[in-house]
């Protein structure tokens, strides 16, 4: 089952770090879009990947969340929400998941949070720097929370994102991504549904990457500097510790940034009071995309023990 015609919104959160064309960061105006799909409580926040988009997850959506109220934000220089040139930096992602949440008032009594990869960490860092309990429950999908002396020692080769930045930028149209892609890396293993919502909406009106691979490229390096270590915002969290927090990952690797395997750090479960592991063997770091029904099962069984 596809899409079930979610509505199109966009939102407009003010003071938030912004960079302009000169490169210098500024505090500004953020415009953020996001799809939502009516139905009852709870509400469910969807966070997406880096590079990905709101719309990517519909299967899960329309299948394991049918009938319920759920919000799919693009995050910044993603989707349709606002572009800047580059950097990208996770925490700038958290603060603005925050922001989000308390300029639609979502109440946590009745929400939900499921993030995959960046998203993970987005909800995660809003709900560590929030004032009050954000969530009712969260669903981390492989996050991108890293083994902790990475952070600290950002031992990590820049140069192993330089491939990112070769990805083709500007395509014909969006059946021309369509069939490039198709026959490329992971993205042949993706079902054509799924390809073709991540084409449709990955690109802008002159059929570019929203997500630009300098933009993409950035933000695979922020994920390891040390700005980003969130391990003590988790410790120092006076709310995120009342939240039941599933972690679902997959086999840890050699390198935090090889997509067949998982970033997310071994033993994250044990910063969470309330917090539990799954472990999927057979998966890799993109299976929302490669198989949805596991997916679907997983989110399905998350919010049956979490109504």
């Amino acid at each position: 089952m596809l899409s079930s015609n979610p509505t199109s919104h966009f939102l407009t959160l003010k003071n938030r770090p912004v960079v302009a064309n000169s490169g210098e960061t500024k505090a500004g105006s953020l415009k953020l879009h996001y799809w939502e799909w009516a139905g009852h409580q709870p509400t469910v926040l969807f966070c997406h990947a880096a590079s990905f988009h709101g719309r990517c997850y519909d299967p899960i959506i329309n299948n394991a969340l049918h009938g319920h109220h759920v919000i799919a934000l693009d995050f910044r220089g993603h989707g349709r929400s606002q572009q800047h040139p580059p950097p990208y930096r996770f925490p700038w992602f958290g603060e603005d998941v925050l922001h989000f949440i308390e300029t639609l008032n979502l109440s946590s009594r009745n929400l939900i949070g499921i993030g995959h990869s960046v998203g993970g960490y987005a909800l995660t860092y809003a709900a560590a720097i929030a004032q009050q309990r954000l969530f009712h429950s969260l669903l981390l999908i492989d996050p991108v929370i890293i083994p902790r002396s990475i952070y600290e020692h950002e031992n990590i080769d820049k140069s192993t994102t330089d491939y990112v930045l070769r990805r083709k930028n500007q395509w014909s149209s969006v059946e021309d991504m369509i069939s490039q892609l198709e026959k490329r890396g992971t993205f042949s293993k993706w079902p054509k549904d799924v390809l073709r919502n991540y084409c449709i909406y990955a690109l802008d009106n002159n059929c570019k990457l929203t997500c630009s691979p300098e933009g993409e490229a950035s933000i695979y390096q922020s994920g390891v500097h040390p700005d980003t270590n969130i391990y003590p915002l988790i410790e120092q969290s006076k709310h995120i510790h009342d939240i039941p927090i599933q972690i679902a990952r997959i086999l840890p690797g050699e390198s935090v940034l090889v997509l067949d395997q998982s970033p997310t750090a071994p033993d994250l479960v044990k910063y969470f009071r309330k917090g539990k592991d799954l472990l999927l063997e057979s998966s890799k770091h993109l299976f929302p995309m490669e198989q949805p029904n596991i997916a679907i099962k997983l989110v399905k069984d998350f919010i049956r023990e979490n109504q």
